[in-house]
């Protein structure tokens, strides 16, 4: 890992906040997905995938309906999602706000709505608000 900044407290919680948000995203849990982001107009989450191609939304109304859909439609908890791995990441953390960028490894999950095997290059945009860490941007390119 990369990591520009002295503070190894704030860079444990942004990386805790990294986990927390795969872990509940594989586990269908959307009150622990939710409490990852920050709930404004202005999040947004975007990138590339095969099955959907160019995918964007904005705003924390639209990225947790569709979240909560891909949800509903795969309710299961999947293990696989388990084998995920991140290598390269890059830290950078201010005072306020924080970006980490990372090469990610996904197993085949079966779950097509939510599937993005392979390598995907990541990008994650955070905020300090009220004393924590919170997403307000994921960024993702599925090469496959």
């Amino acid at each position: 890992m990369v990591m520009e900044t002295n503070d190894a407290s704030a860079a444990a919680e942004i990386l805790a906040v990294l986990e927390a948000e795969a872990k509940a995203f594989w586990e269908k849990d959307m009150a622990a997905f939710s409490r990852c982001w920050g709930s404004d107009t202005f999040v947004s989450r975007g990138g590339w995938w095969p099955r959907g191609g160019v995918a964007w939304q904005r705003g924390w109304s639209e990225i947790s309906a569709l979240i909560r859909s891909h949800f509903a439609a795969n309710p299961e908890v999947n293990p696989s999602a388990q084998e995920v791995r991140r290598e390269n990441l890059v830290l950078r953390i201010g005072k306020d706000m924080a970006w980490a960028t990372f090469d990610q490894y996904a197993p085949a999950t079966g779950e097509d709505d939510m599937d993005m095997p392979g390598l995907s290059h990541e990008t994650r945009i955070f905020e300090k608000r009220d004393g924590r860490w919170v997403i307000v941007h994921v960024g993702y390119l599925l090469v496959g």
